[in-house]
């Protein structure tokens, strides 16, 4: 098996945002939170992703992994304790206001209102009123289609966790696929909790999974 090499990307320049934006593209092309963040217009695609990364490299920790030590071949954005997306104006000013304003009003409405209450309300019956602040949550992994099944993604989490350890911190993130929820499963993480949310293209399935090596007894009274 190559090597993987797993480092953090804390002041990507543009040629690697835009490496890391196109990996996102790819790897959720045609998925339904894809459609849930863009209303169904792919042409958002690029802000959504955009936005993101660069709310995490602000805010977060962005993780990349490749089998060549300079090279970006997967991802995974976290926000570590104390941090949460889009939670500062700051973060919200690097490019997710710009997608709010793109998007029609009738799903704008019902993404703020509908979708987005529904993701709170169960992320707080799961983590009670601080718990997620109190996590390493990850807002999305990706590898590129063309180097899945490397282990690529697993380097990342598992790195993470290691990172987790050192502060006894819960290691936490959803999916919205069963492929992913079963890959999360095969790698000591839990299902906690589980929204289904009617959209425009069908079902969106969450599930909310927590990684087991840290969760201490006094932080799972909610879990």
């Amino acid at each position: 098996m190559s090597q993987i090499y797993v480092r953090k990307l804390e002041h990507p320049t543009p040629v690697q945002l835009d490496l890391v934006v196109n990996i996102l593209i790819r790897a959720y092309a045609g998925d339904i939170a894809e459609q849930v963040f863009t209303g169904g217009d792919p042409a958002l695609a690029d802000l959504v992703w955009r936005s993101m990364i660069k709310a995490g490299v602000h805010s977060g920790v962005l993780y990349v992994a490749s089998t060549e030590p300079e090279s970006i071949n997967a991802i995974g954005l976290w926000f570590p304790p104390g941090q949460l997306l889009y939670a500062t104006p700051d973060q919200l000013a690097l490019g997710f206001s710009d997608l709010l304003a793109r998007l029609s009003p009738e799903h704008l409405n019902w993404f703020l209102n509908d979708f987005s209450a529904k993701t709170r309300e169960l992320k707080a019956r799961i983590f009670g009123p601080t718990l997620e602040r109190d996590t390493w949550y990850a807002n999305c992994i990706a590898t590129d289609p063309s180097c899945q099944s490397r282990g690529l993604a697993s380097a990342i989490i598992n790195h993470v966790i290691a990172e987790a350890a050192e502060t006894k911190s819960v290691v936490a993130l959803g999916t919205q696929t069963e492929k992913n929820a079963t890959f999360y499963r095969n790698r000591g993480f839990v299902e906690h909790g589980r929204l289904d949310a009617d959209t425009p293209w069908g079902c969106f399935t969450g599930n909310i999974f927590i990684h087991q090596s840290n969760v201490q007894p006094d932080a799972s009274r909610n879990l």
